[in-house]
Formats: structure tokens, sequence, C-alpha cells
């Protein structure tokens, strides 16, 4: 007999979220317990609850956070930029050759194929059609940076800092500078 699939809810409105459609989720557990958003992690939510969520920028920075710690430890993804506003990491290797534009205020990770990078900081729409408009709207005030700073997708892997992953563990190729 088959398993039922447990109902998806929102975190914050508890109806249904159809598992199918669009919504936005967090996994891990990235807040101490004693943090009150502790309870949203590893949750699922509706779109238009998280854009209105008084707690999302506190709640979308902290795990955005977590995954910048993590990716320090991650010997196959490169931090190139971070400010208050988003977090772009790179792994140009094959077979996954592309960037990560983390954002702070969302907590989404908009991922773009390098080889499409120029096309994406030209028009995000033609390379990640289904962004959200919360999402529009924070790519919005850092496409001037990023469009400046990385021009194109050599100038994000130029960005590497190559002693950014050095240590006693150290087992894997250096990407190309």
């Amino acid at each position: 007999m088959p398993q039922a699939v447990p109902e998806l809810k929102c975190a914050l409105c508890r109806r249904p979220i159809d598992a199918l459609g669009e919504f936005f989720r967090v996994s891990g557990d990235f807040l101490s317990k004693k943090d009150p958003l502790a309870p949203y992690c590893n949750a699922a939510f509706h779109w238009p609850c998280y854009s209105e969520w008084p707690e999302r920028i506190r709640f979308a920075g902290l795990y955005v956070q977590a995954w910048i710690v993590a990716n320090r430890k991650n010997p196959f993804w490169w931090s190139v930029h971070q400010d208050e506003h988003v977090y772009v990491s790179v792994n140009p290797m094959p077979p996954i050759e592309e960037a990560s534009v983390r954002l702070m205020q969302v907590g989404t990770d908009v991922r773009v194929p390098l080889t499409k990078w120029s096309e994406w900081l030209a028009g995000t729409d033609r390379v990640t059609p289904n962004l959200q408009p919360l999402e529009k709207a924070a790519l919005t005030v850092v496409m001037s940076t990023l469009r400046k700073r990385f021009p194109d997708d050599h100038a994000l892997v130029d960005a590497i800092e190559p002693k950014e992953k050095e240590g006693p563990r150290r087992s894997y190729a250096t990407p190309p500078a």
C-alpha cells in the first residue's frame, strides 16, 4: 500500500501549498533553537505570505549568512562578491559552471550558467524567466553593481581568490584564473 504524502503547509498562514506550484522553501537548521525565528527553518512559504512577512528580511539575511559560512568549507564554490544586498559565488568547473546569486533580503539562490552571464545581466528574464516579483525587486537593487564589477563570465572567474580555499584539507584543483 503506498504511503500518504504529507501535506505541505505554509509556515505563516498554515494553508496548504501545492507541491508542484511556486513557493519559497528554506532548508537546514541555521538558527539557534533560542532564536524566535528557529521554527521557520526547514519550512515552506507561499510567496505572497513570505513577501509580506515582517521578519522576512532578517530571516533571509540569516539564511544567506548560513550559506556563506557553508560555502567557505565547500571546495567547489568560490566567493566573489558580498555586500548588504547580495552574495555571489561561482563554480567554474564542469559540469556545474554556474554563478550563484543569493539575495540577502529574499534568501533565494538565483543560478546563472556562466555561458549566459552576460545575457542575464542584459535582461534577467531571458535566462531566469520564473523569478518572483520579490526577487526581481531585489535584483533591481544589485544589477548595476553586478554589471560594473562582473560584465562577463571571465570577470566572475577572474574574481576568484585562490587563497580563499587554501588550508590543510585542500584536495581539489584550483579553478583557472
